[in-house]
C-alpha cells in the first residue's frame, strides 16, 4: 500500500515509424507522454494542422450525438401529446434520403422508443469495442460520413422550418388584430371618388381624439384588444391629405397588408401551413432517429478513436526530432517497464530506449497502489488533490478515519443494513469496469460501519430495540459529545504522527523532534497535569507532570524559532507557534459535527415513528395505510439526508483537520495515454481491460 516509483522512457526512433510506435504506446496502458527538453539542431515536434482535422471531426460528431438526443427528446414528447407507443412516417423522395435502397424496400419509417429493462438501467456503463473493431470504423468510415452529411441536412431543414414557423406566427399574431374585418385585404385602398383603410390605434388616443371637423370621414371601431383598437376609415379622396395628417397624429398605422383575402382565411392558411411544417418536422426527426440503432455505436466508438488520435498529435507537439528521426519521452510506472520494453521490441520496430529514475526535484505523476478495500477512498484524496509522489501515501489512513466517521454520524443499524445491501447490491448488478463504481463501495462499507455503530449505541429505524453495547446517544448525549471530540483528538495526533515520520525519512530530525514531538510532549504533559488533580492516587504526578509540559512548551518554542532570521523574527515565530493552541482547540471542536449528526439521526428517525403512530391511532382503517406510507417516505429520507450529510462532513473532515497537519497533495494522476475515453471501454482480444 504506497505510491509507486516510475521510470522515464527516452524513446529513439526513425520517423517513419511514428505512428506505429504512438499507436503501440497508446495501447499498452503503462506511459503518459511528457515534454522533451529541447536538444541542439533539433526542432519541435508540431501537429497542429493533424489536430485541427481532428477537433473538427470531433466537433461534427459531437453535433450528429447531440442533434440524435434533441430529435428522441421530441419525439418521445410527440409520442406523448397523442397517447400513442410509436409514429409510423411516409419517406421524402429517395434522392433526399441517406439510403435510396432502404427507401425503394420500404419508403415509410416507425419509431418507437427503447424500451430498456430496469437491470439494463441499473447496469449502464460503456460498451466494451476490440482492438480489431476499434480500427476498422476509425479506418473506414464512409458510411458514418454519408450519415453525417444526412444529419446535416435534415438539421438545416429543420432550422429553415423553423424560421418559416417563428415567421407565421409573427404574421399570425399582427393578422389577429384584423380578424372581425370581412373585406380581403387587397379591397382596401383608393377607388375613383373615395378611399377606405382599415389600421391600428391606440385605444386611449382614439376615445381623446377629435375628428368632428372631418364631417366627411368615416369611422368604424371594427375591433379592440390589448388597448389597442382596428380601425376602419373612409374619406373623400379630395380630403385626403388633411385625412392622414389628422389620423398620424392620433397614432394611426395603416395596415399594409395586401393579401387576396381577409384576415380569418389567411389566418387559417397559416394554421394549415403550421400543421404541415410540424408534419415535417416530425418526418425528420423520425428519419434521423432511424440512424440510431445502426449507427450511435459506431458514432461513440469513431468519436473515442479520435479523441486517441488527438493524444497522439498531442506526443507530436511534445517530441523533438531531426529530419529522419524522432525523440519522446514519457513516464512509465517502474513495475511496468519491463512489460512496455517487451512490447516495443515485439513491434519489430528499430528503436532506442533508456529507462532513468526521475532526476532530484523532477515531477512525475501519481499512482496509488492498495488493497481492494482502501482503493475506493482514492477518490476521496484525490478530489481534494492527488497525493505528491514523494510522500507517504494517505489512503490507508483516509479509508479508516472515512470508514469510522461514517457510521458514526449516521448511526443507526437498521439504516447500515439497508445502505449495504444498497452500496453492494448495486455494485454487483452493474458489475462496474476497472477503476469505476467506488462511490457505491464507499456507500457500501459506509453502511457496515452505520451497522457497528448502530449496534454500539442501539439504534434501530430511530428506536431503542436491544440495549446498546456502549450507551444511547439520546439518553447520554454527554458521552456521545466527549467519545466525538476524543475520536477527533486522536485523528488530529495521528496525522501529526505521520508529519513526524515524514520528516524522519526526508532527514529532517530536529524538525520533527522540536515539531511535531514537542507538541506531543506537550500534550502528554498536560494529560498527566489534569490527571493529577482529577484521578485519585495520581496526585504525586503533579510535579513531573509540570515539568513534562514545561519542556514540550520548550520544544514548541524552540520548533518556531527555527528557520526564522533575526532575534525579532525568532521571538515572533516561538510565541506564534504557542499560539497555534488555540487552533487545535479550533479544530478538535470540529469533531462536534460527529456528535450533532449522529443525534440528529435518532431524533428525525423518533419523530417520524412518532407521527406515522399518532395518525394510525387517529384514523381508523386509513391511518394504517398512513403509518406505512410516512414509515417508508420518513425512512428513506431520514437514510438520503444522514448519507448525504456523512459523505459531505466526513469528507470535510478529512481536508480541514486530518489533511493540515501532514499532507502535501499537488500531484497529477497517472493518465495513460489512449485511457482518455469518453463512450466506450477498450479491451484487448483476451478481453483484458485497458
Amino acid at each position: 500500500m504506497a505510491l509507486l516509483p516510475f521510470k522515464k522512457l527516452t524513446l529513439i526512433a526513425s520517423s517513419r515509424d511514428e505512428e506505429t510506435l504512438l499507436t503501440l504506446l497508446s495501447r499498452s496502458g503503462s506511459v503518459e507522454i511528457t515534454y522533451t527538453a529541447e536538444i541542439e539542431n533539433c526542432t519541435k515536434g508540431d501537429a497542429l494542422s493533424r489536430s485541427e482535422v481532428i477537433a473538427a471531426e470531433m466537433a461534427e460528431l459531437s453535433f450528429c450525438l447531440d442533434f440524435w438526443r434533441a430529435e428522441k427528446i421530441k419525439l418521445d414528447k410527440e409520442l406523448k401529446k397523442k397517447k400513442t407507443d410509436k409514429l409510423t412516417v411516409d419517406l421524402d423522395p429517395p434522392d433526399a434520403c441517406y439510403d435510396k435502397k432502404a427507401y425503394r424496400d420500404n419508403p415509410t419509417l416507425t419509431y418507437s422508443p427503447k424500451k430498456t429493462s430496469l437491470l439494463e438501467k441499473v447496469r449502464g456503463g460503456k460498451p466494451e469495442i476490440a482492438f480489431d473493431e476499434f480500427d476498422r470504423i476509425g479506418a473506414e468510415h464512409e458510411d458514418i460520413k454519408a450519415v453525417q452529411r444526412r444529419l446535416r441536412e435534415i438539421s438545416a431543414k429543420e432550422t429553415e422550418l423553423k424560421s418559416e414557423n417563428a415567421r407565421l406566427v409573427s404574421l399570425a399574431d399582427q393578422l389577429s388584430y384584423y380578424q372581425k374585418c370581412d373585406l380581403a385585404f387587397d379591397a382596401y385602398g383608393a377607388g375613383r371618388f373615395a378611399e377606405r383603410a382599415v389600421g391600428l390605434v391606440p385605444a386611449d388616443q382614439l376615445a381623446a381624439a377629435d375628428l368632428s371637423d372631418l364631417p366627411n370621414l368615416y369611422v368604424e371601431e371594427i375591433d379592440s384588444r390589448q388597448r389597442i383598437t382596428t380601425l376602419f376609415v373612409a374619406y373623400p379622396i379630395e380630403e385626403r391629405e388633411a385625412v392622414v395628417e389628422r389620423l398620424s397624429a392620433i397614432g394611426f398605422s395603416k395596415c399594409s397588408f395586401t393579401f387576396p383575402m381577409t384576415a380569418a382565411e389567411k389566418l387559417s392558411e397559416i394554421a394549415a401551413r403550421r400543421e404541415d411544417i410540424a408534419r415535417e418536422e416530425i418526418k425528420l426527426a423520425v428519419e434521423a432517429a432511424s440512424y440510431i440503432d445502426d449507427f450511435e455505436q459506431k458514432f461513440l466508438i469513431l468519436y473515442d478513436y479520435y479523441r486517441v488520435e488527438k493524444e497522439k498529435a498531442a506526443a507530436i507537439d511534445s517530441t523533438v526530432r531531426t529530419s529522419t528521426s524522432f525523440i519522446l519521452t514519457a513516464w512509465v510506472p517502474a513495475h511496468l517497464a519491463e512489460a512496455t520494453e517487451q512490447a516495443l521490441m515485439d513491434s519489430g520496430v528499430t528503436y532506442y530506449s533508456l529507462y532513468e529514475d526521475p532526476a532530484e526535484g523532477e515531477k512525475c505523476p501519481t499512482l496509488a497502489k492498495n488493497n481492494p478495500v482502501v482503493t475506493p477512498y482514492e477518490g476521496i484524496t484525490n478530489m481534494y488533490s492527488a497525493p505528491a509522489p514523494t510522500e507517504i501515501d494517505p489512503n490507508p489512513f483516509v479509508a479508516f478515519f472515512y470508514f469510522l466517521f461514517f457510521g458514526m454520524m449516521v448511526s443507526d443499524a437498521a439504516y447500515g443494513i439497508l445502505l449495504a445491501l444498497a452500496g453492494f447490491g448495486l455494485y454487483a448488478l452493474k458489475k462496474p469496469k476497472k477503476g469505476e463504481g467506488h462511490l457505491l463501495l464507499i456507500i457500501g462499507m459506509g453502511g457496515i460501519s452505520t451497522f457497528i455503530w448502530g449496534v454500539m449505541f442501539g439504534g434501530y429505524f430511530g428506536e431503542e430495540l436491544i440495549s446498546p453495547v456502549l450507551f444511547s446517544p439520546m439518553n447520554e448525549p454527554l458521552k456521545m459529545l466527549i467519545l466525538s471530540v476524543a475520536l477527533g483528538f486522536f485523528q488530529i495526533l495521528f496525522g501529526m504522527g505521520i508529519s513526524f515520520v515524514a520528516k524522519c525519512k526526508d532527514k529532517k530530525p530536529l524538525a520533527a523532534v522540536f515539531g511535531e514531538g514537542s507538541w506531543f510532549v506537550l500534550f502528554i504533559g498536560l494529560g498527566l497535569f489534569v490527571a493529577s488533580g482529577m484521578v485519585d492516587g495520581f496526585g504525586a504526578l503533579k510535579l513531573p507532570a509540570l515539568i513534562v509540559l514545561g519542556v514540550g512548551v520548550a520544544g514548541v518554542l524552540v520548533g518556531g524559532a527555527m528557520g526564522k532570521k533575526g532575534v525579532k523574527g525568532k521571538v515572533l515565530g516561538a510565541f506564534g507557534n504557542v499560539y497555534n493552541v488555540t487552533g487545535f482547540m479550533s479544530d478538535i471542536l470540529s469533531y462536534c459535527r460527529l456528535f450533532g449528526l449522529g443525534l440528529a439521526t435518532g431524533v428525525v428517525g423518533m419523530v417520524v415513528n412518532l407521527i406515522a403512530g399518532i395518525l394510525r391511532d387517529l384514523i381508523p382503517i386509513v391511518g394504517y395505510l398512513l403509518y406505512v406510507v410516512i414509515l417508508v417516505v420518513g425512512h428513506v429520507f431520514n437514510i438520503a439526508i444522514n448519507t448525504l450529510g456523512a459523505y459531505v462532513h466526513d469528507s470535510r473532515l478529512q481536508y480541514v483537520e486530518f489533511f493540515s497537519r501532514f499532507y502535501t497533495g499537488g500531484g497529477h494522476i497517472f493518465k495513460p495515454m489512449g485511457s482518455d475515453l469518453k463512450y466506450i471501454h477498450l479491451i484487448s482480444k483476451g478481453g483484458k481491460d485497458l
